[in-house]
């Protein structure tokens, strides 16, 4: 059953966020992850107001994939300059 992973991005330094998206994409495309969607908080509309933050929807095939590509060692070196860019929450629901 697909996985629909829900990240979103509190930035912190924004030049390190950059740097984190440019090295976490290749990784992402050679695991075969789709990109759904993303976008930057414009307005909240309803429920508790939230900072600023940055949004994306990414499709895995299954959950196995979405937590494989999360402990593979290519990504987990690029967990210090994540941590360094953004405050990340990561939600996987079943589509």
């Amino acid at each position: 059953m697909p996985v629909l992973n829900f990240s979103y991005a509190v930035i912190k330094d924004f030049a390190a966020f950059q740097d984190y998206v440019q090295q976490a994409g290749p990784l992402m495309e050679k695991a075969g992850v789709e990109v759904v969607v993303r976008g930057t908080l414009a307005k909240t509309k309803r429920g508790e107001e939230k900072p600023a933050h940055i949004a994306a929807v990414f499709r895995y095939p299954d959950m196995d994939a979405a937590h494989g590509f999360y402990e593979t060692d290519e990504y987990k070196t690029l967990i210090p300059l994540r941590d360094q860019a953004c405050d990340m929450s990561i939600y996987f629901y079943d589509e």
